[in-house]
């Protein structure tokens, strides 16, 4: 008889977990509280206009180990991608950088820039544009990594072993504070603007090669993340899997330090051989479990990492065609905008006018994000005038600022909405509203995912909560490397099938 299992969560992490267990054999029903997949992977939809605030870039898209996956999945086959051929372009004043994946035009930029930075400048951009580690990542989980995977990991990361011994632990932040230029100090640290990430580290973790894996190396499908989500939803249902959505999990059915089920808000019981569960961490191990499940590392994940900050996302329906303007302008405006007590002096705006799907013809779905404090923005929420004043104050200076920058653009406004930390923690239940878990660092991105807890049985972890930086893509391998790892221990073979369509889409 097949093994049954329940996955909680419909994410890209629940899902690719369901499809990997349809194609092992086992009985999968995912329980799912919204009305659809996704989680995450989200898109907000207003008056014709389409604002995909998760999958900016696929990583896998082209080609590498992750693509494989994606084929298994059924994500990318038909999908177009469209491959961007610059990161950002960073201005300030008069002076701008053009972080463009030619690593020639990119280091006469920043050397005209700052003569006296020459030979900082070429250091971080050997590293940048250098070679980078994405040949040394695998689809197995590091349980059952054997010899052979640790020399061929070896032999990928040989030569940037000098980087290792140079760098150590610096941070990307750190390095940059070593540029004499305020600019170049400032456009380096947009690169990665994340507090903790290394210079060099664990293969696809640091800025080794970054810019080549993570812009011409990551395709952005059109149709964004709901496009992927939908493909990855029907491959779970054509393999016989079951989705039932509005359907939220309560607590766990706990018997003998064995999960045996979930309990359901309505009351009723779903039992099972075994819950996957590929919803918030925190939620599970601290409110339904009570802590009884705890060892130090488990503790130390959730009182020492910092989460990645939640995000307010201004996100704006524009009659302007923004097609032919950078993908994405970080610029400095003269006076910050004021959020929960922090100034943003920078902003990050981002257009979608390269995908059809998210504008009528000639418009443009555009978006700015200001990292913010999620208890500032959960305590706004109980006072629905004051939540509201607040989203359309923000709204109305970053619509200011962008017309200070594209002259005209306040009158060309169609429609706007804000999706707060509040918005993020209402749809998907994410402790601090954290779009992506934890920041990585030098000192948590060699740790194992999380995948159990110490002294309960037959409970799996997928998804964010399991391991730093855990965005679309390793969500997703989460699901897999369960899979894998659920087939060792029934002395299963792990057997993936790609399922039969057209090749993956073409490139713009």
């Amino acid at each position: 008889m097949e093994k049954s299992i329940i996955v909680v969560g419909a994410g890209i992490a629940g899902l690719s977990t369901g499809c990997y267990a349809r194609m092992n054999g086992y009985r999968s029903t995912i329980l799912e509280m919204h009305d659809k997949p996704g989680g995450l992977c989200a898109a907000w939809q207003r008056k014709g206009y389409t604002w995909d605030i998760s999958m900016h870039m696929l990583v896998g898209s082209k080609g590498g180990a992750f693509h494989a996956m994606w084929q298994e999945l059924g994500a990318i086959q038909g999908t177009q991608f469209v491959y961007h051929d610059r990161m950002a372009l960073i201005e300030s004043g008069k002076k701008s950088l053009d972080l463009r994946v030619d690593r020639q035009s990119l280091e006469a930029q920043m050397l005209a820039l700052s003569p006296a930075d020459a030979g900082l400048i070429r250091e971080f951009l050997d590293i940048y544009c250098g070679p980078g580690m994405m040949g040394a990542a695998s689809l197995k989980p590091a349980e059952m990594t054997g010899l052979f995977d640790n020399l061929r990991m070896m032999l990928k990361i040989m030569p940037l072993a000098g980087k290792f011994r140079r760098y150590g632990a610096l941070t990307v932040k750190e390095f940059a504070e070593r540029f004499q230029d305020p600019f170049l100090r400032n456009a380096v640290r947009f690169t990665i603007d994340a507090p903790g990430w290394p210079m060099t580290g664990y293969p696809l973790l640091g800025l080794s090669g970054f810019l080549t894996a993570s812009v011409s190396g990551a395709g952005v499908p059109i149709g964004g993340s709901y496009q992927v989500i939908r493909k990855v939803a029907e491959r779970y249902r054509a393999l016989g899997g079951e989705v039932k959505y509005r359907t939220r999990v309560k607590e766990l059915i706990i018997e003998n330090d064995r999960a045996t089920g979930v309990r359901l808000e309505d009351g009723s019981e779903q039992r099972a051989d075994l819950v996957i569960w590929a919803g918030d961490g925190h939620t599970m191990i601290f409110d339904m479990l009570k802590g009884r499940y705890l060892n130090d590392d488990v503790r130390a994940m959730y009182e020492k990492w910092l989460p990645v900050k939640p995000l307010v996302h201004v996100c704006i329906g524009v009659a302007r065609d923004l097609s032919k303007e950078p993908n994405r302008v970080i610029f400095e405006i003269e006076k910050p905008i004021n959020i929960a007590g922090e100034d943003h002096k920078w902003l990050c705006f981002l257009h979608h006018a390269f995908d059809p799907t998210t504008a009528p013809a000639g418009k443009s779905a555009v978006e700015v994000w200001y990292a913010t404090k999620y208890d500032y923005w959960q305590e706004l929420y109980q006072d629905r005038a004051r939540y509201d004043a607040e989203k359309k104050r923000i709204a109305d200076a970053t619509i200011a600022e962008l017309d200070r920058r594209w002259p005209g653009f306040a009158t060309q406004v169609e429609v706007v909405d804000v999706p707060t930390p509040a918005t993020y923690y209402r749809y998907t239940g994410n402790w601090q509203g954290s779009p992506d878990g934890w920041y990585i660092t030098a000192d948590n991105m060699r740790r194992r995912p999380l995948r159990s807890l110490p002294g309960l049985a037959n409970l799996f972890m997928v998804g964010q909560w399991t391991a730093p930086f855990t965005g679309t893509v390793i969500g997703a391998l989460s699901g897999r490397q369960a899979i894998q790892l659920l087939c060792r221990q029934d002395r299963k073979q792990f057997v993936t099938r790609i399922p039969e369509q057209s090749p993956a889409g073409g490139n713009t």
